[in-house]
């Protein structure tokens, strides 16, 4: 058997394999140039939820402080209960035993 090896053939033949592992290294680039981009954007996003439940943080901190309560109370008109208006609260565990 003669085997048919003309250069024009192996030219042909290595120039497309070379097309294709350049287009198969193009594609692969793209796509990691594409998670990369995808990457820094949910970073991005992270990075301001974080941002934003810190400064929820600080404001709810700053709103139930025992201060701004007081302030806040006063302001409203409120004061300290009487003792008078102290009530003692039972379960009813402790109601069925009464009875």
């Amino acid at each position: 058997m003669k085997k048919d090896t003309s250069p024009l053939r192996e030219l042909i033949l290595l120039s497309g394999s070379v097309f294709v592992l350049a287009a198969a290294l193009v594609w692969v680039r793209a796509l990691t140039v594409k998670a990369t981009y995808q990457f820094v954007e949910k970073e991005r996003h992270y990075r301001q939820m974080e941002q934003e439940t810190q400064r929820l943080r600080v404001k709810w901190l700053k709103m139930t402080s025992p201060k701004k309560l007081e302030v806040l109370a006063e302001e409203l008109g409120l004061e300290p209960p009487k003792m008078s208006q102290n009530l003692k609260l039972q379960s009813t565990e402790a109601k069925r035993e009464n009875f």
